[in-house]
């Protein structure tokens, strides 16, 4: 009885028709837009429900790169929801669903294919909390290109924007970034970790010497056996024992990479004078510790009715071949960007 109990549940979740999809693994199919350029396999989403495989459940509002498969490892780096505009803001506040703080999740989104590399994600201002957006996806040769576009219905003094991740049973949770830790001033590798969900904004890091390393010689200690859902005292003690420092970053390079077994996710952004990125590592909104959040923020300033501003995010994907190659990657974006 209670195994027909669970295959009516699951036969509810895969019955939600064209909101509705189940791909930890493989190249299963979840509904939106499928973008093939080999060696890369992605799928594009609005944000209809769909299952959630950390929490087995139907997460409600999750959009934009639900999932990432390269053809030689087979496998969904996201769990399932993927990467997804979370949170935008303006100042002053704007829109129906301004008091909600994750409103890209609840106000109406719309997806489309626009070309046979590039799917389009769009949400109007005027139906969350005011900004208007407009994500276009690419598939490259080993990458995905985001090209987001912002504008408000009204004048503006600033707005915040905050993409959530949730990766896929990750061995090796940290992420990896040149940063400025707060107190110096020059940039140093680091590894930035989390002790848990939770937290002000502060970091946990630790100096770190990439150069040489093989994809397994980053897991210098398991952070696994030091993390919790939550964070706690107990958690954040290990992680100093471990011997990282909590602070804050006074900036970062503008790239961030982690390792996917012995494949690298790198995020690249272009710079901006009128924009900070930012970035954040938790766990994953206290669902799993081996499913961490991977975050990315966008702070924007002023901008009139109508004005539009465009970032350039890539997210690189293939087989870890040496932080020189991560920088390599890291410098043909940029030089893409100022052509």
């Amino acid at each position: 009885m209670i195994y027909v109990k669970r295959v009516v549940v699951l036969a509810m979740v895969a019955g939600l028709g064209a909101s509705a999809g189940y791909c930890a693994e493989g190249k299963a199919k979840l509904a939106g837009v499928e973008l093939v350029r080999a060696p890369l396999h992605l799928r594009v989403v609005d944000n209809s429900a769909r299952y959630f495989t950390i929490s087995d459940s139907v997460g409600p509002g999750m959009n934009g790169l639900a999932s990432l498969i390269h053809d030689e490892q087979n496998k969904n780096i996201f769990a399932t929801c993927g990467m997804n505009l979370e949170e935008a803001k303006t100042e002053p506040e704007a829109g129906p669903l301004r008091k909600l703080w994750n409103a890209p999740r609840v106000g109406p989104m719309k997806v489309e294919k626009v070309g046979e590399y590039s799917a389009k994600l769009t949400q109007k201002a005027a139906e969350t909390s005011g900004l208007n957006h407009e994500i276009v996806f690419t598939l490259g040769e080993g990458y995905v290109d985001q090209v987001i576009t912002t504008w408000p219905d009204n004048d503006i003094e600033s707005s915040h924007t905050f993409y959530a991740s949730y990766m896929n049973q990750v061995q090796n949770t940290s992420l990896y970034l040149r940063g400025i830790p707060g107190g110096e001033d020059s940039a140093k590798w680091l590894e930035v970790t989390s002790p848990g969900h939770g937290g002000d904004g502060s970091m946990f890091f630790r100096k770190v010497e990439p150069k040489g390393k093989a994809w397994n010689e980053f897991l210098v200690d398991n952070p696994v056996m030091r993390q919790q859902r939550f964070r706690s005292a107990e958690t954040i003690a290990a992680t100093e024992r471990a011997g990282f420092e909590v602070g804050k970053l006074k900036g970062f390079d503008n790239f961030m990479f982690g390792l996917v077994d012995e494949y690298v996710l790198l995020f690249i952004f272009d710079g901006r004078d009128d924009a900070r990125f930012g970035m954040w590592i938790s766990g994953s909104g206290g669902q799993a510790v081996r499913s961490p959040a991977w975050d990315y923020i966008i702070d924007s300033g002023p901008q009139k009715a109508g004005q539009r501003r465009t970032f350039n995010v890539r997210l690189v994907y293939k087989r870890f071949a040496g932080v020189e190659d991560v920088l390599a990657e890291v410098k043909r974006f940029r030089s893409e960007m100022r052509k």
